[in-house]
């Protein structure tokens, strides 16, 4: 009986052993759980994650990045500026004239680059003008001055004034004694006349021109010089001018032109295909594209217009209607042919001496005429707005070397 008790007994003391050590085990697990999860917790707040700190690296970083494109952005835009300042500064140095002298005795200031274009004024040696910085290929430049503009070759300006020398002429004087030697000159006076032209005052020169040493022009303020080589030739060359306030021819236009095929003629004859020698007054401009702008009487040329060349007849050398005059002549020059475009009469016999010559004209021409002075449209246009009766004008056509005759 004993042995069924303790066996029971010892049963239930193992039993209750078992678990009161799974108790213990249980509550032990539960401790260190709650240590470990305190410690994790500790360790989180002691160490955070390193993913915000990645973020937060990464958003640094960008945020530099950007400063520094800003930087290199105004590094950029700081050195356009600085490359685009030199070049405004460069703009605003260049100068778009120059200070230039005429570095000739006249020099014919045009309204066009080119010699065909008209003259507007004629300028002197050391006239100062403002010289464009811009040359054409020929040498052409633009020039101001005194409120104009126009056009001359860059050959005949130069960057300082021309010295012009005067010649000192030293006078001998002779001793009143018996010594016949030159009297010697004081030492100082000696000196101050070996000074170098240069240091002497510069005074512009006067020009010189063909129409200054003229005898028969002193009633006429503007002049017109058509001048050969010869009697032989047709090659003209065609010169104006105009008296200044102090009198002195000035040079308006130099140009080239023709006249009759045959030369000048001494003595003129109906015909005979030369120009007529002398001194003549201008008379009627004429044209069939209305008037030019001239300042002289005008007449429109009409396909009725005729001029009398027929020495046999009462209206020779005269402008007619030819409806109006048919049957009076037997030859006249028909007017309405390009030629006289533009033009004007030259008033050669003016009496109508019969056989002396008719029809002498200045009109346009690129080649020999029959008789008259022709040159190139512009110069005649030109001419006839310089042109002015007031000023009363005249012509003179002769051989250069027989300008003495007039």
């Amino acid at each position: 009986m004993l042995k069924k008790f303790i066996l029971p007994a010892t049963l239930g003391i193992i039993l209750l052993l078992g678990v009161s050590f799974f108790m213990l085990s249980s509550k032990d697990g539960q401790t260190k759980l709650a240590g470990e999860a305190k410690v994790e917790e500790a360790e989180e707040k002691a160490f955070p994650t390193e993913e915000p700190q990645a973020e937060q690296a990464s958003a640094s970083a960008t945020e530099s990045e950007k400063e520094e494109a800003v930087a290199e952005a105004k590094e950029t835009s700081d050195d356009t500026e600085k490359a685009k300042k030199p070049e405004e500064e460069k703009a605003d140095e260049e100068i778009p004239s120059i200070k230039k002298y005429i570095n000739v005795s006249t020099l014919n200031v045009r309204s066009g680059p080119e010699t065909t274009h008209g003259v507007v004024t004629v300028l002197a040696i050391n006239e100062e003008v403002k010289a464009s910085s811009e040359v054409s290929k020929d040498g052409w430049v633009k020039i101001s001055f005194k409120n104009s503009t126009g056009y001359v070759n860059s050959k005949y300006l130069a960057d300082q004034q021309v010295v012009v020398k005067e010649e000192i002429k030293e006078e001998k004087v002779v001793s009143t004694t018996n010594n016949t030697s030159e009297k010697k000159e004081p030492a100082a006076t000696q000196t101050e006349r070996k000074k170098p032209a240069a240091t002497a005052p510069t005074v512009p020169a006067k020009p010189k021109n063909d129409a200054m040493n003229l005898k028969t022009v002193g009633s006429n303020n503007q002049l017109i010089l058509v001048t050969t080589s010869g009697y032989g030739t047709n090659s003209a060359k065609i010169q104006t001018f105009e008296r200044n306030s102090n009198g002195d021819w000035v040079k308006v236009l130099d140009t080239s032109g023709h006249i009759g095929k045959n030369g000048f003629a001494k003595k003129k004859v109906e015909g005979d295909g030369k120009s007529p020698r002398g001194k003549y007054s201008i008379g009627t401009a004429f044209g069939q594209k209305g008037n030019p702008g001239t300042k002289l009487p005008f007449k429109a040329i009409t396909s009725d217009d005729v001029w009398v060349d027929d020495p046999k007849s009462s209206l020779y050398n005269t402008w007619q209607s030819r409806k109006a005059t048919e049957g009076q002549w037997s030859s006249a020059e028909n007017m309405a042919i390009s030629a006289y475009n533009y033009g004007f009469v030259i008033n050669y016999n003016t009496q109508r001496v019969p056989g002396n010559g008719s029809a002498i004209f200045f009109h346009i021409s690129s080649g020999a005429t029959l008789g008259c002075v022709g040159t190139s449209q512009s110069n005649v246009v030109s001419i006839l707005k310089w042109l002015n009766p007031a000023k009363s004008p005249t012509i003179i056509m002769t051989p250069s070397n027989e300008l003495g005759s007039y």
